[in-house]
């Protein structure tokens, strides 16, 4: 797997920065194609934290202003929401999660036109931020919104596999229970 700074806005291979960490609702037992997937990035504050599953100390060291990248926000963010989510702090994993789409959309909006190349890897960041945030709102019984998340990930970024895993989450879970993990690429 290749992978690249984010900061950098080099193309890696699907999102080759964002990681897998694992995190469970429900029974381990479940299957896994029916898990949600929460994406971090693991070259943002507190991603190494996130991937061994430290999701305190994450917090901790998200708890520090960013740097001064432009792209530390809605990595931080995202990061941010992935860290409150795990550990059920569901206010401020709301807070964050809502921060990350309105960072990730404006950097998209913002992109200079002379990288115009690097727009569809601002959907997929945009499409991270709006993927976890609704699996926070599946975690927080709202599937409706969970849904229409979805669906504006999907429009996005319709091939990133943890798009594809939580569309089929959630159209499990409303048949079965259904569990939640954090996926790397």
């Amino acid at each position: 797997m290749r992978s690249s700074s984010r900061n950098s806005r080099e193309h890696s291979s699907v999102l080759g920065l964002a990681a897998a960490v694992s995190l469970l609702l429900g029974s381990a037992a479940q299957a896994g194609e029916h898990s949600f997937v929460l994406t971090a990035y693991s070259n943002g504050k507190g991603g190494t934290q996130l991937l061994s599953g430290d999701y305190d100390a994450a917090g901790k060291a998200l708890q520090f202003h960013p740097t001064l990248s432009a792209f530390d926000g809605s990595t931080n963010s995202n990061n941010r929401c992935v860290a409150f989510a795990k550990t059920k702090q569901f206010e401020a994993a709301r807070t964050a999660c809502d921060k990350a789409v309105r960072e990730a959309e404006h950097e998209k909006a913002t992109l200079p036109s002379y990288q115009y190349w690097a727009r569809s890897l601002e959907n997929d960041y945009v499409a991270v931020a709006l993927s976890n945030r609704a699996v926070l709102r599946w975690m927080t019984s709202d599937s409706e919104a969970a849904a229409a998340d979805l669906k504006r990930a999907a429009e996005l970024s319709p091939k990133s596999d943890f798009v594809l895993r939580n569309k089929s989450a959630l159209e499990y879970s409303q048949t079965a229970v259904a569990r939640v993990n954090v996926a790397s690429k």
